[in-house]
């Protein structure tokens, strides 16, 4: 009779371990629903300056890829959003769906303050419209989900906030402050390295 209450006790007690396990990892979910890696990038301000598609150099880029956090020529490489002055001399952005590629990046227009952008939003990205800007105009952007520096967690996008500095309609050029968040699918923006 000993012996079977001391198992009586040890299933109670493994019971009582896995209920524990199952709520930590519930309550981890919660915090990280995707369970992402500690961050080993830091998030930077910087400063940019894009390229009209149309009436400027081939050689000049036009487009911002989020994952190396550069600007880049749209004819040689991949990119979340280019800059173009359209013939009515209006400055927009186009996320690469607005632009007859895959919908897989997408723009988020705000109003908040550059500074005051602590997270990207999970949703509302507008993915196949381009959006007008002009100075001071702050927009967010998700990058299409890619695989490179994301092996641990699989495809998954990247997250920048921008703000239009200066549109040059003789140089048709437009300049920008950005952060992008450069680890796999974290959407903090804010400087320094990011907590999950």
């Amino acid at each position: 009779m000993q012996f079977i209450r001391e198992m009586r006790i040890t299933r109670e007690m493994r019971n009582a371990v896995l209920v524990a396990m199952t709520t930590i990892a519930a309550t981890a979910a919660c915090d990280d629903p995707l369970q992402l890696p500690e961050a080993s990038r830091e998030n930077v301000v910087d400063t940019v300056t894009l390229y009209a598609l149309h009436g400027t150099s081939v050689t000049l880029p036009s487009g911002y890829d989020l994952p190396t956090s550069s600007a880049t020529r749209t004819d040689v490489s991949g990119f979340d959003f280019a800059f173009d002055i359209t013939a009515n001399g209006r400055a927009a952005v186009y996320p690469a769906g607005a632009l007859g590629l895959p919908r897989s990046s997408g723009i988020f227009l705000t109003q908040q303050p550059f500074d005051s952008i602590k997270s990207a939003p999970s949703s509302g990205y507008v993915d196949s419209l381009s959006l007008a800007v002009d100075a001071d105009v702050v927009f967010i952007v998700r990058s299409r989900a890619i695989l490179t520096g994301c092996e641990f967690t699989g495809q998954l996008p990247r997250y920048g906030k921008f703000r239009v500095l200066a549109v040059d309609p003789v140089q048709r050029s437009m300049t920008m402050e950005t952060l992008v968040n450069r680890n796999c699918g974290y959407r903090s923006l804010t400087p320094g390295t990011p907590t999950a």
